[in-house]
């Protein structure tokens, strides 16, 4: 199989399904039998806590959670510690690495110096202070008042990334395409299901719209021309904003100093996301890519690191909860959405854009979608479709009062 390299987006559609340990953890099953407890071997038909005698040698198993994962642990052992993730902290800079990234990650593109000088950077802003990941980078493009404003979340399947992405890769591109279309960009940094699991990353993204929104004339962007945008994994929590808007949700939370600053957007920028975690998982089914992807499915179709094991009822109906359709169709104004899309991704069928697009046309809303043929998840021929489209959303944010 020829090398292929792969952006951050492209990345996170195998962090959708599996999590990177240590080697040593994924050794110390060997010598036990076949479908028998041993210690690190997955328990995701079990819930956290249940306990089994191994028939092997008699010791207690214990189903554990390790690094974000159910897995069987010999009761009264120590846990193992996984690495610790690279740590540089953010700036302009874009010579550091970028945190939270799997080992031996490279980026195929960084930020230069000159696209920077034409930017006016914030950087590590608090919007919130549940978690020291609760913070964002805001970009401005130099000359222009007042500037429409994009947020950014990034994509990782939930377990990896953080707001540095904007730096790298697509991303950078994209920022740069954003800039010098007069908008400025907010990339925000969101809890990893490592961290908390569903629904804290969505709560995240509406407390960081409410703060921008409420912040807007200290850093310089218009409050009244808003658009969420994301890769992936962050493109659900763009929708999850942009279609609960204002409404009361899941994804709000009382612990919000800004609950009473809207949460509205003008358009939202869907980048090979879902808006439906169990139709995603059936459309997969329904309709196979029929591509050779390696990258795409994991071991374990009932585990999703944000949810937990989705076989046990409790965290099934958290699952459905996620669901965002009943959100649009209560939602007035409707935003406008941009959806992207490669016609050969493994990990988030098309037909999860192409039915969100009939849904929001149903509503009599607006939507475009672009179907990019061939292009797996997170293929740069996506990025390049979405770029094509960063001036039509510049004029649609000049015909906005």
């Amino acid at each position: 199989m020829k090398a292929r390299k792969f952006s951050l987006a492209v990345l996170s559609l195998f962090l959708t399904t599996q999590i990177f340990l240590p080697r040593a953890l994924a050794d110390l099953d060997d010598g036990y039998p076949k479908d028998q407890p041993a210690p690190g071997r997955t328990c995701p038909n079990s819930e956290i806590g249940a306990e089994t005698i191994s028939p092997f040698n008699n010791k207690i198993f214990a189903c554990t959670e390790i690094d974000g994962v159910k897995k069987w642990w010999i009761k009264g052992e120590p846990l193992p510690v996984a690495p610790a993730a690279p740590s540089a902290k953010p700036s302009t800079n874009t010579e550091q690495v970028v945190e939270n990234m799997p080992p031996g990650y490279k980026h195929s593109y960084i930020l230069p110096a000159k696209s920077i000088a034409k930017m006016k950077v914030y950087e590590d802003i608090v919007y919130a202070t549940e978690s020291k990941s609760q913070r964002l980078d805001i970009y401005l493009p130099k000359g222009v008042k007042n500037p429409p404003l994009m947020v950014w979340t990034h994509g990782g399947g939930f377990v990896f990334g953080d707001e540095n992405a904007m730096k790298f890769d697509e991303s950078a591109k994209l920022l740069e395409v954003f800039i010098k279309n007069g908008i400025a960009v907010a990339s925000v940094n969101y809890r990893l299901a490592t961290e908390a699991l569903y629904p804290a990353a969505a709560q995240d993204a509406k407390m960081a719209i409410r703060f921008l929104r409420a912040n807007a004339s200290k850093y310089g962007y218009n409050p009244k021309k808003f658009a969420t945008g994301g890769d992936s994994a962050g493109s659900y929590l763009a929708l999850a904003a942009g279609l609960t808007g204002s409404q009361k949700s899941v994804f709000d939370t009382s612990g919000d100093p800004n609950l009473k600053t809207s949460a509205a957007v003008s358009f939202i920028f869907d980048l090979f996301g879902n808006v439906n975690f169990e139709t995603m998982a059936a459309n997969k089914i329904k309709y196979p890519c029929g591509v050779e992807d390696p990258y795409a499915s994991g071991a374990d179709p009932n585990f999703n690191p944000w949810f937990g094991d989705t076989s046990i009822p409790k965290i099934k109906a958290q699952l459905q909860s996620g669901n965002l359709y009943p959100y649009l169709k209560t939602l007035k104004p409707m935003p406008t959405v941009f959806i992207f899309h490669g016609t050969a991704d493994c990990s988030v069928s098309q037909y999860d854009s192409i039915e969100l697009d009939k849904v929001i046309k149903g509503e009599k809303g607006t939507s475009y979608l672009y179907l990019v043929p061939g292009e797996i998840h997170g293929g740069p021929k996506v990025w390049t479709a979405v770029m094509k489209q960063v001036p039509a959303l510049a004029k649609k944010f000049s015909q906005l009062n």
